[in-house]
């Protein structure tokens, strides 16, 4: 009989928490839908902020399709809705995960969501300022007397937005790193032994996200995710000296209270 209470209790209490997570998506969907409305509805301002990186280059965006401008628009306002409902992303998970912590995992957990909201944004800004405009300008110098660039709206949206997405996801490598060492799933050994493997993993994937099928563009986030892993290994490192004095304080306090 209480085998039985045992696993109806279980079975409860994973139904409330899928229940849970099931409202929780539905915030964050909510969320990413009314951001996209607002931002669809300032498109053009947006758009203004867009086409910034390739002005120097081409003097207009032409569309060729009857459905292309739309089209482009309407994921240019994704892009913006996804982009601004991130930290309402954070937030609901930080919620969700939060109870299952103890009181110092708790501290943890918010430096850990701040820390991924901040790197994710300095990651839109390292493609907005950095890689987007040194793509541009490797790729667009290929031209010649011959050839004139013309490039249309939905091109480049899609090459945009990809160098957008790219770079804030990158940039969440030392977050990754950081829980997965707070969590004692890796540590800096392991990831200072698993150095080469991560670097080869590093180039498939930059080769693999990258829109176009160049070198430059490739090595234009290759170099910065070998960077952010080895400052990942450094804060692994550093997350590891902090348990070990703790548990040390710990060790000792019990000591002298034993004595």
């Amino acid at each position: 009989m209480r085998l039985f209470c045992t696993e109806e209790t279980k079975r409860l209490e994973f139904i409330v928490h899928l229940e849970e997570i099931r409202r929780r998506i539905l915030f964050v969907i909510c969320a990413l839908i009314c951001f996209t409305v607002v931002s669809f509805w300032q498109v053009d301002h947006i758009m203004m902020f867009v086409k910034e990186p390739i002005r120097n280059y081409v003097t207009e965006l032409i569309f060729i399709g009857p459905t292309e401008s739309f089209s482009s628009y309407i994921k240019l306002a994704l892009l913006c809705g996804a982009i601004f409902t991130f930290p309402f992303l954070l937030h609901q998970l930080g919620a969700f995960v939060l109870p299952a912590f103890k009181r110092d995992a708790r501290r943890r957990l918010f430096l850990w969501l701040f820390l991924s909201a901040v790197l994710f944004y300095a990651g839109l800004m390292f493609s907005y300022f950095v890689a987007i405009p040194a793509a541009l300008d490797f790729l667009l110098n290929f031209k010649s007397e011959f050839v004139t660039a013309r490039i249309t709206l939905g091109k480049y949206v899609s090459f945009f937005g990809t160098l957008i997405f790219v770079g804030g996801v990158i940039f969440e490598i030392p977050v990754i790193a950081a829980v997965l060492t707070d969590a004692g799933i890796v540590n800096a050994c392991m990831l200072r032994a698993q150095r080469k493997y991560a670097v080869l993993l590093i180039a498939i994937f930059s080769a693999v996200i990258t829109p176009t099928q160049d070198v430059f563009n490739m090595l234009l986030f290759a170099v910065p995710m070998v960077v952010l892993y080895e400052i990942s290994i450094f804060i692994a490192k550093a997350i590891e000296k902090s348990k070990f004095s703790k548990n040390v304080f710990i060790s000792s306090s019990s000591d002298e209270n034993l004595d």
